[in-house]
């Protein structure tokens, strides 16, 4: 298997394997696994139930770790079969997952994910209409759509428009692919929300970066013979935006990263400022009164 295949399978089995540690953490938090759980009325099953699915819940934290440890392990260019091995053990984790989630199966699982991927078509829907609809197209026919300035503060409308398309296309599969595994958690909604609301945001900030770097960083090569001209620009401006709303996690990163380095910049031309300020004055040049 090539370099790349395997990198691949890396990455791909410690992404299960912090959807794993993911999905144990959230049943570990089931009320019907509390210690102090509050006496029920009917018969002690339901105790007996939470008492045993804890009980399953820790032993599935220990043998995650124990898999977690083994990837940790892995020398710096694993063969496939170390990979394998490791796979294995992860399937049998993820059956063992399997088998607590089928008793914390919540009534409201259902009914609370159909009900957030509704509403997040019905904004997807909306946002699509009023997009067309801002750009001229008021029919069936597209032929009057008249895409906004590629210049100037415009074009960022763009961006928040094509990142936003990008964000709800990703929460929608992610709500529904946990709809499909019975196993979509109501508490998570406002996370939906919130992921949505950011995401214009953060991709409209480093798309301001990334154009005038494109723009500076272009001038008299192939970048602005063909990304910069005059039409190619708009292409250029939704496909980049797109994507960013698409890896909204990703895109977070790299605003973070951002934001660390204009922090440390301020930080230390406020401290060059103080320093400058502290010198000029000197206790002996002040004259007692």
């Amino acid at each position: 298997m090539a370099n790349k295949e395997i990198d691949q399978k890396r990455n791909e089995l410690l992404a299960n394997l912090a959807a794993a540690a993911s999905r144990i953490r959230r049943y570990s938090l089931d009320p019907r696994l509390r210690l102090d759980r509050p006496p029920s009325s009917a018969a002690d099953s339901t105790s007996e139930l939470g008492d045993y699915l804890r009980g399953q819940a820790d032993d599935a934290w220990e043998e995650w770790m124990k898999v977690r440890g083994d990837f940790a392990a892995l020398p710096e260019s694993p063969d496939l079969p170390q990979l394998m091995a490791i796979e294995k053990d992860w399937l049998d984790l993820d059956r063992k997952i399997d088998l607590i989630q089928r008793d914390l199966i919540g009534q409201h699982s259902f009914r609370t994910g159909i009900i957030t991927v509704v509403w997040l078509t019905v904004v997807l829907l909306s946002l699509v209409g009023f997009y067309f609809g801002s750009h001229g197209v008021r029919t069936a026919n597209f032929a009057g759509f008249e895409s906004w300035p590629e210049w100037g503060p415009w074009k960022y409308g763009e961006v928040a428009f094509w990142s936003s398309f990008g964000i709800l296309c990703y929460l929608l599969f992610t709500a529904s692919h946990y709809v499909s595994r019975r196993d979509f958690d109501e508490w998570y909604q406002p996370w939906y929300l919130s992921t949505f609301l950011r995401a214009p945001f953060l991709t409209v900030i480093l798309m301001m970066v990334v154009l005038e770097f494109v723009e500076w960083y272009g001038e008299g090569n192939w970048i602005e013979n063909y990304i910069l001209e005059e039409g190619n620009k708009t292409y250029f401006i939704a496909f980049v935006s797109f994507c960013l709303g698409l890896s909204s996690d990703s895109t977070s990163g790299i605003i973070r990263d951002l934001a660390n380095g204009v922090s440390d910049f301020v930080r230390k031309a406020v401290s060059r400022v103080s320093q400058r300020l502290s010198s000029s004055v000197s206790d002996i040049n002040i004259t007692p009164t």
